[in-house]
This record gives structure tokens, C-alpha cells and sequence, in this order.
């Protein structure tokens, strides 16, 4: 499968994107996890054993890691990759995890328009009822739509006989909703599985989030091919990591690290949650929007423009 990066011809650029976009394998313990504890098991009990899990989390400081880039460097010499010599793309999406956070994407969207945004829901097909009154709104507003898995249960990925017999509804949920792209739920990955969807674009590898079930990130703060589509990997750590594995109550951790990646003409693509977002961190979001705007020489563009926009120039 064909996942080089900038076209750019080195074994150690190729086996970062493979080997981490393949980084799915169920353990024991994961399939039963998810098979049989998760389907019953409380939502207080599943998050007092994620922050558990979170303080076992060792994370790089301001979630940085530079290995792949610092490869990436060596090779190129030509940085204006953007178009009309932007220093880097600004890529902002939202997981539509619940039938609450699905209900509340009118206010969030409102949020995004007063500061100039646009952005890319990701809403789950065949879990919670989709208002279609919303999706018209969405669309009009000239934000994109993307599909997040078929139900959200983990189990997309517990077997290549399972995502192949949900692949067809995921398709005709694409299909549907004329989406362009696709990112899994609870960001599972298998790329070469992937390629049974009708996508342009992928978006559910990362660069780095050691807060993941499968933490093994691509390094890659810039998109690149995967097989027939374009895979593009948020590099900003999800609200979820911030608010409630680390327990912050600041954004230090998206303006250092946007300013890093603005300083390697990086791919800024954060995930949040409509489902978070207005459980009293809307006011977060609101204030990272302006340090944003704040910012010259960003490509704001959703999430099918810049995997248009690379397929075609790389």
C-alpha cells in the first residue's frame, strides 16, 4: 500500500506511517473488554477506570514528538506546501459521540460562525436518531459532514469479518450524507481495512496521544497517502485528553503546541466534542477560536479540501 509522505523515498518515513496505522491488534483483554464489560458496564464505572488508566500515562511535554519530523526535515528543502504560501492548515473537527452531543451542535456551530470557522462533524449513522434538520443546517452553513463508525460500540476493528459486514451500512451512510471522509470510533485503525470504504480521506490515525486504546501514533504532523485515500492525523491532543484524562482546566497545551506546529508547517487538526464541549468547557473552545484568529498565515480549510487538495500535489 502506498503511504509515502511528501514523496519523499525513506524505509524509516515508511515503517512510522505503516506500522503505526496498522497499530489495531486486540489483545485478549481488549476483546473482552469490549465484547463483554463494555455493553454493560456504567458510564461511572468506565470513566473511574479510564482516569486510572490516564495516571499510568507517561505523555511528552506539550504532547510533541519530533522524530518523524525531524526525518522529514532532513529530506526536504522546499516548505511552501501550502497554497498562497500559507505557514501552515488549520483543520478543525468535532466526534459526535451521543444523541446529546448530536443535539447540541446548533450552538457550538453558532460559536464557530462568530469567530469565522468552519469545521467537520463527524456524526455515528446508525447509533442515535439524526435530525435532519441539523445536517441541512450544517451543510448550509458550508461546514462538511464525516462519518464516525457504524454504532460506536469498540467492535469495529474486533475482527476483519466484523468491519466487513458493516462496511456496507458505513458505505451507504457515506453515500447518504454525501460525506468525503471517515474517522473511527475511539480512533481504532486498521488502513489496509479502510480501504473497503468509499472515502477520500481518513482521519483516524494521530501523531502522537498516548491516551488512546492503541496509543502508537504516526508522527506525522502533515497528511499523506494512504492506499487510495488521504489519511490525515489530528495533531492536537482531543478535549477529552486535556479535561478529563489530565484534568486541566486551561488550553496551554493546544497554544504550544499550535505554535510548534505553525513553526514546522504543520497540519493543525484538533478533534473536540459537542458532547464535552458544552458540559462547561464551551467556554474553552471559545477561547482557543480567538487565539486562532489571532494567528496570520493559517489555511483554514476542511478536512476533503486539504485531502483534495494533497492527493492532487503530492
Amino acid at each position: 500500500m502506498k503511504t509515502n509522505l511528501f514523496n519523499i523515498d525513506d524505509d524509516r518515513i515508511g515503517r512510522y506511517l505503516t506500522e503505526n496505522g496498522f497499530n489495531n491488534r486486540f489483545s485478549l483483554l481488549k476483546k473482552t473488554y469490549y465484547k463483554l464489560a463494555r455493553p454493560v458496564m456504567p458510564i461511572s464505572v468506565r470513566h473511574y477506570l479510564q482516569d486510572r488508566a490516564s495516571r499510568r500515562v507517561v505523555c511528552r511535554e506539550n504532547f510533541i514528538w519530533d522524530e518523524l519530523v525531524n526525518i522529514v526535515k532532513e529530506k526536504k528543502t522546499d516548505w511552501n506546501i501550502y497554497p498562497d504560501k500559507k505557514q501552515a492548515a488549520l483543520v478543525l473537527t468535532h466526534d459526535v459521540d451521543t444523541q446529546e452531543g448530536f443535539d447540541n451542535i446548533p450552538e457550538i456551530l453558532v460559536l464557530e460562525q462568530e469567530s469565522g470557522f468552519r469545521s467537520c462533524w463527524n456524526i455515528v449513522p446508525y447509533k442515535y436518531k439524526i435530525d435532519p434538520g441539523i445536517i441541512d443546517l450544517i451543510t448550509a452553513a458550508g461546514h462538511e459532514i464525516g462519518i464516525h463508525g457504524y454504532n460506536h460500540d469498540g467492535k469495529l476493528y474486533y475482527s476483519e469479518k466484523i468491519f466487513d459486514s458493516r462496511a456496507p451500512y458505513i458505505n451507504e451512510a457515506i453515500k447518504k450524507y454525501k460525506a468525503s471522509g471517515f474517522r473511527s470510533p475511539m480512533v481504532h485503525r486498521n488502513l489496509l481495512w479502510l480501504q473497503k470504504l468509499d472515502i477520500k480521506y481518513d482521519a483516524s490515525c494521530f501523531d502522537y496521544d498516548p491516551y488512546q486504546p492503541f496509543p502508537g501514533g504516526t508522527g506525522s504532523i502533515w497528511p499523506f497517502r494512504a492506499g487510495k485515500f488521504i489519511e490525515l492525523p489530528y495533531t492536537l491532543p482531543q478535549d477529552h485528553d486535556i479535561f478529563y484524562m489530565m484534568k486541566r482546566n486551561d488550553i496551554e497545551i493546544w497554544k504550544k503546541k499550535t505554535e510548534w506546529l505553525i513553526e514546522n508547517s504543520g497540519m493543525i487538526m484538533l478533534i473536540t466534542h459537542p458532547d464535552y464541549l458544552l458540559d462547561g468547557y464551551k467556554e474553552k473552545y471559545k477561547e482557543f477560536l480567538e487565539f486562532l484568529s489571532s494567528k496570520d498565515g493559517l489555511w483554514h480549510v476542511l478536512p476533503k479540501d486539504i485531502a483534495e487538495y494533497w492527493n492532487e500535489e503530492f
